[in-house]
């Protein structure tokens, strides 16, 4: 399989978290912070060592600290659930925010009566910042919620512009890195948020089972979650202190050590680099498929690994599934859980788009089988594709 969905997970993920994971979950996979035995206590002094880590990737050691959970979906949740909302408040947010901000908000809108409001595009599809300043005067902000790369497109939005005006009215400010920690250098005092959430098993090469997110340091949230972490158990109330009272249940001590030793790992790569170099060669290639719709970032602003494309008369899952068929290709099809930014694309009669997101062991070879494998398309390929998935859209 050649795969091209590193946006959804990075796949494969490094040999040497495959060994340390299984090593792991062999010889040490115990629960940590709930004994007194060197197993439980080395599991318990790993994930002091990931949090570290993650404090010393955008450089917030001092600064912040970090709260680990299953998903990134769930640290959301935490971060945004978390706030005191009030009828009338202002949450804004991206037009090319993921589903795992949009609808918590969408849920805080309908018990809380909150207002969601969108920033402001230009006409390239690029941030307007004169608008989002025109905005926050208009309806000052309460939350500013902003993903560091689009899913979508791979552009590099300029958070830390939005959150430095967002911070004018002393809004909380979320950066959602799932697409970016570990690929993107940040800072932690130059971002100006007060929460950065993160996925393991995306640009972190991590497995699944692992995620969370850094909080600065004096910030409180509101309790979603409950129940026990082995601290003070005979207390039936939660920590009241951060980042412990965000963190309940066993945790996936074998997805940590993953973590683990990702984040060691990536200190002997740079994924920027790679994936700038193929995204180079793939730009360079595709003007070669005819009627062709590219859909990435906008003039001058940072290009990640991740664009989408369109191929006339054919809808996207249609593609997708040619391309699956054919040549053993691995795409994403359909909205990408990101509702919003399909609205300016005009994409509707695609029924979205085919993205094409790249990791570091991707290769050029991988690039060129894609470049054939589109130039090939045509109606007679669906054939024999079942129905349900022609149908399919995500």
């Amino acid at each position: 399989m050649i795969y091209l969905d590193n946006g959804a997970t990075t796949f494969p993920k490094p040999e040497c978290v495959y060994q340390e994971t299984d090593r792991f979950a062999r010889e040490g996979a115990v629960n940590a912070g709930r004994g007194a035995y060197k197993a439980a206590r080395r599991a318990t002094e790993m994930i002091r060592e990931v949090k570290t880590g993650l404090l010393s990737l955008v450089d917030a050691r001092g600064q912040a600290e970090v709260a680990l959970t299953p998903s990134v979906t769930i640290a959301l949740n935490q971060i945004i659930q978390g706030q005191k909302w009030k009828e009338g408040m202002t949450a804004y947010v991206s037009p090319y925010e993921h589903n795992a901000v949009l609808r918590p908000l969408k849920l805080m809108e309908q018990k809380h009566n909150i207002r969601i409001a969108v920033l402001p595009l230009k006409e390239d599809l690029s941030i307007d910042m004169d608008g989002v300043r025109d905005a926050f005067v208009k309806c000052p902000p309460d939350f500013v919620a902003v993903t560091a790369i689009s899913n979508v497109t791979g552009y590099v939005l300029p958070a830390a512009e939005i959150f430095a005006e967002a911070k004018k009215y002393g809004a909380f400010t979320v950066l959602d890195a799932a697409q970016a920690m570990g690929l993107l250098q940040m800072r932690f005092a130059q971002l100006k948020a007060d929460c950065i959430a993160f996925a393991g098993h995306k640009t972190l090469y991590a497995p699944f089972g692992v995620a969370g997110f850094l909080i600065k340091n004096g910030v409180d949230l509101e309790l979603l979650l409950a129940g026990g972490n082995g601290i003070k158990s005979e207390d039936p109330n939660m920590p009241k202190f951060m980042p412990e009272k965000m963190e309940c249940a066993s945790m996936d001590s074998v997805a940590i050590c993953g973590l683990h030793t990702s984040l060691e790992w990536l200190k002997t790569v740079n994924p920027w680099k790679i994936e700038s170099e193929l995204m180079d060669y793939l730009m360079q290639r595709l003007p070669e498929v005819e009627q062709l719709t590219i859909y990435k970032a906008p003039p001058g602003a940072q290009q990640a690994g991740v664009i989408s494309i369109n191929i006339k008369d054919f809808r996207a899952n249609e593609v997708a599934a040619i391309l699956d068929k054919n040549d053993d290709i691995a795409v994403r099809a359909g909205h990408h859980c990101a509702g919003l930014i399909h609205k300016y694309l005009k994409n509707k009669e695609y029924d979205g788009t085919i993205r094409i997101s790249l990791g570091v062991f991707n290769t050029k070879e991988d690039i060129d089988a894609l470049i054939d494998g589109l130039k090939s398309i045509d109606r007679e390929a669906l054939k024999g594709i079942d129905a349900g998935i022609l149908r399919g859209n995500c």
